[in-house]
């Protein structure tokens, strides 16, 4: 893939967001009103024009209905199992999505309504507990290792969102990635030079110049998508190899030592990306790649859509936004979901088998 087309595919992705616990946080508090509300309208705004010399409104779907599913690749058979959010409506784009699984809640922003919600998780049930309007919009949410929830708008400023609902700046930019194992977070952002927090400072990483052909350091050359994975670093991007750039998913520890990575020819997912005990695990819209941990393919999964029982007259768009590993090795799938009455919802999977 040459950097002209990674760039574009790169600007409809917009990436994520985040940072850390200790991270020398801001004092200054925003959106001290932040509304807690356990009660979410779920019913439908039809998109259509409402003016009489338009055309009739689009007849409203309603939430979806949703239903369990299997799925058979590279020797694994995944069960796909809904989890009901109770009607999330909202997004603006297929990118408005966002979440992060930890110790049995699901954090999931929505930056077309600004708001970020928390859920209880009981195997396939969600209770939300709280809905905070965070003003900003976000396009990356993740979990610390202290549990604390770090959110990113992206090219801008990282914010924490706080226990008693308001959100507070932190003194990062760009798409924060943490692990939930230690004081230590990757910051990436698109085509400038990641950079890791090592106890709450942040410093340079082992790539540099990357958007810089004469001087770059490393094969990076563009990142789409970064995750962290146990002790592995996972970075969905470019690299610049033999003269020719190429999506890729690279694996590094956290020194920046590469571990491992996908073949050139090969193809695997920028939309979503994550490991589990038996490998990676990563989408491209309606696609799912399966990889092993020394990333050598193992099968894919085509037209997840139609798998979970939609068609064109109803669902318009299926995009797989989010990976999130659960503590028994199980896959938190969240979609972005574009209806044909004009409205968006977001659905969560609990995945299994792999």
């Amino acid at each position: 893939m040459k950097r002209t087309i990674a760039l574009v595919l790169t600007l409809c992705l917009i990436l994520s967001v985040a940072a850390l616990a200790g991270c020398g946080k801001k004092p200054t508090i925003v959106n001290a009103n932040s509304n807690v509300d356990s009660n979410v309208d779920s019913n439908v705004v039809s998109g259509a024009d409402t003016d009489a010399t338009q055309a009739a409104p689009v007849a409203s779907i309603g939430a979806l209905p949703l239903t369990s599913f299997t799925a058979s690749a590279g020797g694994y058979d995944l069960t796909f199992e809904p989890i009901d959010l109770g009607g999330l409506f909202g997004g603006e784009s297929t990118h408005d999505f966002t979440g992060d699984y930890a110790d049995g809640k699901y954090y999931l922003s929505d930056k077309g309504s600004k708001k970020t919600y928390v859920y209880a998780i009981d195997g396939t049930s969600a209770t939300q507990e709280a809905a905070h309007d965070d003003g900003v919009g976000f396009e990356k949410i993740t979990v610390n290792h202290a549990g604390d929830i770090l959110l990113s708008q992206g090219i801008f400023e990282a914010y924490e969102l706080l226990d008693d609902g308001t959100f507070t700046e932190l003194p990062f930019r760009h798409d924060l990635e943490c692990s939930k194992l230690e004081d230590f977070a990757v910051i990436t952002w698109v085509n400038a030079d990641p950079t890791v927090i090592h106890d709450g400072v942040e410093g340079e990483w082992v790539f540099k110049n990357i958007n810089d052909d004469e001087n770059r350091v490393g094969k990076l050359s563009m990142v789409f998508d970064c995750e962290i994975a146990g002790e592995r670093v996972l970075i969905g991007g470019t690299y610049m190899e033999d003269g020719e750039d190429n999506y890729r998913i690279g694996v590094f520890d956290y020194d920046g030592n590469e571990l491992a990575m996908t073949d050139p020819d090969d193809s695997a997912g920028y939309s979503a990306l994550n490991e589990t005990e038996n490998g990676i695990i990563s989408a491209n819209v309606g696609t799912i790649y399966l990889h092993d941990s020394d990333c050598k393919p193992l099968g894919r999964i085509d037209d997840l859509k139609t798998k979970a029982g939609f068609d064109s007259n109803t669902v318009s768009t299926f995009w797989v936004q989010d990976f999130a590993v659960g503590s028994d090795g199980e896959v938190y799938m969240l979609v972005y979901v574009s209806k044909t009455d004009e409205t968006k919802e977001a659905l969560l999977y609990k995945v299994t088998g792999f």
